[in-house]
C-alpha cells in the first residue's frame, strides 16, 4: 500500500466550503439531537451566519473532556464559522487548514466516548491510538452510516485547492459523503481519527492522539 503519493490532488473534497449542505435530511437531521448525549457518528446540524441562513450538517466526532470541561470534537472545517449547534453548543474553535479539528461545547453530553453503529448499538471507547497501513477501520457518519475498510496510508497530505492542504492524515479505502465531516475512524475501542474529507473511493483523516495532546484532553 505505500504507492500512493505523499500529496493527493483537489477532486476529493467532502463539501468544506459549504460545510456539508444537504436539502432533503433537514428535519429528520434536526430532530436527531432531541437527546442529551451525541455519540461519535451521530448528525450535527446548524444555519450558515450569511444570506439565505443555509442549513449546515457535520457529524460528531469523539467526546473529550478538557480541564473538567466536556467538548465534542469534530472537523476543523465544520467549526469555521462560529455557529451554534442545535441541541448541542457552541464552536469554541478552528483547526484548518493544515490540521482539521475543532471544538463544540457539549452543553448536555454524559457518559463516556462512545460511537453510534447505527444498528441500535454504540461501541465505548477506550483509547486514541495510530493505524497500520492494511488494518481493518469503520467509520461512522450521519449520511452513510457504519462503513468499513482498511488503511491505506499515514502521514499523507490532501490538496483542497485555494491554498488549503491538510497534513499527516490517515488514508482510507471507505467511501464519504456530504455530511459525514467530522465522524470517527475506529476499530473496536481504539479512536483513530475524525474525517476531513474524500469521496465514494478514498477517505481522509485528521489523527487523533495529536489532537488530544494539542487540547491536554482525554477521552471521555
Amino acid at each position: 500500500m505505500s504507492g500512493y503519493s505523499g500529496r493527493w490532488l483537489s477532486g476529493v473534497l467532502l463539501s468544506l466550503a459549504t460545510a456539508t449542505l444537504l436539502a432533503t435530511p433537514v428535519a429528520s437531521a434536526a430532530g436527531a439531537h432531541q437527546q442529551s448525549t451525541v455519540n461519535g457518528g451521530d448528525a450535527m446540524y446548524t444555519v450558515s451566519p450569511g444570506p439565505g441562513r443555509e442549513p449546515y450538517y457535520c457529524s460528531a466526532g469523539f467526546a473529550i473532556v478538557v480541564k473538567g470541561v466536556r467538548y465534542l470534537l469534530t472537523a476543523g472545517h465544520c467549526t469555521e464559522h462560529g455557529l451554534d449547534w442545535k441541541d448541542i453548543g457552541a464552536n469554541l474553535d478552528t483547526h484548518f487548514p493544515v490540521t482539521d479539528y475543532g471544538r463544540i461545547r457539549d452543553l448536555n453530553g454524559s457518559g463516556p466516548s462512545s460511537v453510534d453503529l447505527y444498528n441500535g448499538r454504540t461501541q465505548r471507547i477506550l483509547r486514541a491510538g495510530i493505524p497500520r497501513v492494511g488494518q481493518p477501520v469503520c467509520r461512522s457518519g450521519m449520511t452513510t452510516k457504519k462503513q468499513c475498510g482498511k488503511v491505506l496510508g499515514l502521514g499523507q497530505t490532501v490538496d483542497y485547492g485555494g491554498g488549503k492542504q491538510v497534513v499527516g492524515t490517515i488514508v482510507t479505502d471507505i467511501p464519504v459523503s456530504s455530511g459525514d465531516s467530522g465522524g470517527p475512524l475506529f476499530a473496536g475501542g481504539i479512536g483513530y481519527g475524525v474525517l476531513s474529507g474524500g469521496n465514494s473511493q478514498v477517505s481522509f483523516f485528521q489523527p487523533l492522539p495529536p489532537v488530544l495532546a494539542a487540547y491536554g484532553a482525554a477521552l471521555a
